[in-house]
């Protein structure tokens, strides 16, 4: 097996480079950046259909995305931080609009699809809840299309932010198929949101999780730490706020510093320091669990059953999504030989990530919608994918991003890793591991490798270490593949 790591000394000279630096997490993109991903040569449709033969064959465990482009204007745009491909929300006719092709995207879709059993259902964005109450039917009816009636026991999770959710609306979510609820409330003080440029009051945010409770809607709030002037103080009490209303599940990420967002060109010297920083992490951690949450992965801590206690709520937890996603090949007792999980992604920028291997060793592959609207609305109308972007995985890229994903969670499962791919993790990575060790930032046991202490706050930084060798060799074969193509023009030109 081919195998690109970076020696001890490189391992040690990264750390040294980069820990101190803003983190950006994975989550999205896992491995690689698009920025490595290949322009669309229209074919999309040929590795679609070699996906569908597999799915034919051996279901595909569908984890089905769709995108709502559309959000509020903010001052400073994108909300400052955010590096999602959104557009400004102009009235209810543009929604009306994209509605209509995304019904049309779902056409092109569902005959590659028959085969694939829907595993989740997630409507991101941009704001999906910035759709009228008459409309949600229509998300779910996309996903009929494709799919046929989802089972009751499937998560079908609706992304909002708090001043767009009301009685109204939250009952009309409820009755369109959603069972959980995922609110970007990122920060309960009045004066710390306003660098977001958003409306948002924390009056508004109490109000939509007392509307969540009284729908018995399950519900997953997002904050983060790292913000300009955040205290500690503040990120306590915010904690203690959607505790105390009831949330049992909270995504609780560091402020994403990356792109050419406000906050990366505007905003470093209102933020905190890296010992600051890593210090409200750890009384973050220490918080939720004195409040009966555990840590399931790097951002997202789920509240403990309790036995004799009773809730509300009907689902409560989940985010089957975001798991089944890191797990996307299933084992069984005789190794890896279950079905595969894959992420399906229809509306502008979406995401769609075929992983099949090692089931007949392919296809694997990532996709990205166009990010452009008006380009997204020309290529449905020609009857055509609206590919922007592309990525087809070699082994090695598929195992990186395997060791992204089981990242997310603290700890890589070393047993998984030699059924999936035939050989040792810790021999594949030996001089990262040997770093990471002196450093006290993993522990091993026989079934897996832990991340701990200072290492879990720098997981992305640990991620992109892991990378780091592979994204230098397909940076040194763009570099000479465009070298090479020059001199073919100076010749023909010659």
């Amino acid at each position: 097996m081919e195998k690109n790591c970076i020696s001890r000394e490189q391992a040690r000279q990264f750390i040294e480079e980069e820990m101190r630096r803003p983190q950006s997490n994975k989550v999205l993109h896992a491995h690689p950046s698009p920025m490595y991903w290949s322009e669309s040569d229209g074919n999309e449709s040929a590795l679609w259909n070699a996906r569908c033969e597999i799915s034919h064959e051996r279901p595909i465990n569908t984890n089905f995305y769709i995108g709502i482009p559309y959000c509020l204007p903010t001052k400073p745009s994108h909300c400052g931080f955010c590096l999602f491909p959104t557009q400004d929300y102009g009235g209810n006719g543009e929604m009306l609009k994209y509605l209509d092709y995304l019904e049309k995207e779902a056409r092109l879709m569902e005959h590659h699809l028959r085969y694939d059993r829907i595993s989740s259902v997630y409507v991101g964005g941009g704001t999906p809840n910035l759709l009228r109450c008459e409309d949600y039917i229509r998300l779910n009816n996309i996903i009929k299309r494709i799919f046929g009636e989802p089972s009751k026991n499937i998560e079908q999770t609706l992304e909002g932010i708090p001043q767009l959710f009301n009685r109204d609306k939250v009952q009309a979510i409820k009755e369109a198929g959603f069972n959980r609820v995922s609110m970007g409330v990122q920060q309960m003080s009045d004066k710390l949101i306003r660098y977001s440029g958003r409306k948002q009051a924390h009056e508004q945010v109490i109000s939509a999780l007392e509307e969540f409770n009284a729908a018995c809607l399950s519900v997953n709030v997002d904050l983060i730490y790292g913000w300009p002037e955040q205290t500690m103080q503040d990120l306590i009490q915010d904690l203690l706020d959607v505790c105390d209303l009831g949330v049992r599940h909270i995504t609780l990420y560091q402020l994403n510093i990356a792109g050419r967002s406000d906050f990366s060109r505007q905003q470093r010297k209102y933020l905190p320091s890296f010992e600051d920083t890593y210090e409200m992490y750890q009384a973050a951690c220490n918080y939720l669990r004195l409040r009966g949450f555990r840590q399931e992965t790097l951002y997202d801590w789920e509240k403990i059953e309790v036995e004799n206690e009773v809730f509300s709520h009907e689902n409560a937890g989940g985010y089957y999504y975001e798991q089944q996603l890191r797990e996307f090949i299933n084992k069984n007792s005789d190794g890896v030989t279950g079905g595969v999980s894959n992420m399906v992604g229809i509306g502008c920028a979406a995401i769609s990530g075929c992983m099949t291997w090692p089931y007949k060793g392919g296809p694997n592959w990532t996709q990205m919608n166009k990010r452009s609207l008006e380009e997204y609305f020309r290529c449905i109308d020609m009857g055509a994918l609206p590919v922007e972007k592309k990525f087809e995985h070699t082994l090695e890229d598929i195992r990186l991003v395997y060791i992204f994903q089981q990242l997310q969670a603290m700890k890589l499962d070393v047993h998984s890793y030699a059924q999936a791919f035939g050989s040792d993790v810790v021999e594949d990575y030996e001089p990262i591991w040997e770093e990471l060790d002196a450093r006290q930032w993993i522990e091993k046991s026989a079934d897996a490798i832990h991340i701990v202490g200072v290492g879990q706050f720098l997981i992305p930084m640990i991620q992109a270490l892991f990378s780091h060798a592979r994204l230098q060799a397909m940076r040194a074969s763009r570099s000479s593949m465009h070298t090479e193509g020059k001199s073919v023009i100076r010749i023909t030109e010659g």
